[in-house]
């Protein structure tokens, strides 16, 4: 359970990719601004920020920012960041306090900064409360860790594998992407300056529904061809016939260790699509190779998801 909540965090500033509203189709950089040449590629960043607590040399090594000795705040992190759909906010503070805000409530932690075997750590703390069942109630810390990089006013950090309990046998990870928010509140002018590169969505990818293939800017899913791209709000839009749906989009890495002791990993990435629709006539154009939460599950919204992982 400790190990669950110290992800909290990172959960709340992902929430954003699995609710988001399609929308119309808008040019990248619709501000204006010019944006790095080529854009950011996600899978790129993903394995750039993947690793595990002991090749950071951080595996049993603190149990609270306290036992941190050379812990300080970075600068660069300091303001209010913002999920591309302003849903999600987190905010860090001069003082090492942090807050994560959605709408489904505020999280506060306390945080510090540090450089681990060459690469920049975020340290997270939460102090949580536990009441048994005779309602005594204990307080523990969860600390967490991500690495992360601050580039060109985004932020991105993915949590670090934790190896300390030998029985697991999988780990999962994700590139979360933030934009920082101007003295009004609003991350457009951040989220004009970093595209999305093409060659994030680039392959063949595939899940129990089905297979599809992007290449350029075309999208090929059972001999129809949609044309693709990226939307001001970072979504992936596929458009055919006029028509047009636009997905919420995340990268995300899987791995399967299939020896004893954490060896032989196995390593996945995958590419999740993610649409909520106003009404029952409001679907996805994907919808072929999504799942529709409403008639499958008996969801309340009118929700279609589907996780692909990438063809070798």
């Amino acid at each position: 359970m400790k190990k669950i909540i110290c992800l909290l965090l990172c959960v709340l500033l992902a929430v954003s990719l699995f609710g988001c509203k399609g929308g119309d189709a808008k040019p990248e950089n619709a501000a204006g601004e010019s944006a790095p040449a080529g854009g950011v590629n996600l899978r790129e960043k993903l394995a750039e920020l993947t690793a595990t607590d002991e090749e950071l040399g951080l595996k049993g090594t603190y149990a609270a920012l306290s036992e941190i000795p050379d812990g300080s705040v970075d600068p660069e992190l300091v303001g209010t960041w913002l999920t591309a759909d302003g849903s999600t906010s987190y905010t860090y503070k001069e003082d090492g306090a942090a807050q994560a805000a959605s709408e489904y409530g505020a999280t506060n932690a306390a945080f510090t900064c540090i450089t681990a075997n060459g690469r920049k750590v975020l340290c997270e703390e939460m102090k949580m409360t536990e009441t048994d069942t005779e309602g005594k109630t204990t307080e523990t810390t969860a600390l967490s860790y991500s690495l992360y990089a601050v580039e060109n006013d985004a932020l991105y950090f993915v949590n670090v594998e934790d190896t300390t309990d030998e029985n697991i046998t999988s780990a999962y990870h994700s590139v979360v992407t933030m934009y920082r928010a101007d003295a009004n509140g609003s991350a457009d002018a951040a989220m004009a300056k970093n595209a999305i590169a093409p060659a994030t969505f680039e392959g063949t990818w595939a899940s129990e529904k089905g297979t599809f293939t992007i290449e350029g800017d075309a999208l090929t899913l059972n001999g129809e061809t949609f044309r693709i791209s990226v939307n001001e709000k970072k979504q992936l839009v596929a458009e055919k016939d006029g028509a047009s749906t636009a997905y919420a989009v995340g990268v995300s890495a899987a791995k399967q260790y299939e020896g004893p002791g954490r060896t032989n990993p196995v390593e996945t990435v995958s590419l999740g699509l993610y649409y909520t629709g106003a009404d029952g006539n409001d679907k996805p154009n994907l919808l072929a190779v999504l799942d529709d939460w409403k008639t499958e599950y008996q969801w309340d919204t009118y929700y279609y998801s589907g996780t692909f992982g990438l063809q070798k």
